[in-house]
């Protein structure tokens, strides 16, 4: 269980660092954000995801099992529920916009958010976890934000 209590640190370091983003292209980080919205799902139209992007938006692997569909949104959103087929599964996210956005684990909701670069390229996050069912959101603050974004089963090389 050792390696499954630190999941939700490796997701923080593994979002972060894969991708860095710059607001303006200025070479600075855009600010970042310690906790999610607080506001939960949006109801207003243009927050409503859709899974009309194509797999080539994100780049991802061929042959990969998809366990969440490319995703495009504005504003928070709750993900569709998924079971990994193993104890690990990769998150691919691009985002532009002058807001922040945060992928958020719905099963534990007071740890610390993965915080996503905007403005830049394409994100990749490898999660290891327990075989359970996992409940993510994208939670986005401070503007708006328009994201595509897609899960897929097991371990990919970047």
């Amino acid at each position: 269980m050792g390696r499954y209590a630190t999941a939700p640190a490796l997701l923080i370091l593994l979002l972060t660092t894969a991708c860095s983003g710059t607001s303006d292209g200025d070479g600075t980080s855009p600010p970042s954000s310690a906790a999610p919205s607080g506001t939960g799902s949006s109801s207003s139209p243009e927050a409503a995801p859709s899974s009309t992007a194509t797999p080539r938006a994100l780049d991802l692997p061929a042959k990969a099992k998809i366990l969440v569909p490319v995703t495009t949104g504005e504003g928070n959103t709750d993900l569709p529920v998924f079971k990994p087929e193993s104890d690990v599964y990769t998150v691919y996210v691009k985002c532009t916009g002058k807001g922040k956005m945060t992928l958020v684990d719905r099963n534990a909701p007071d740890d610390d958010p993965s915080k996503i670069g905007c403005n830049g390229p394409t994100t990749h996050g490898r999660i290891y976890t327990d075989v359970v069912p996992q409940k993510l959101a994208v939670r986005t603050d401070g503007g708006t934000v328009h994201w595509t974004l897609a899960v897929v089963s097991g371990e990919h090389p970047v």
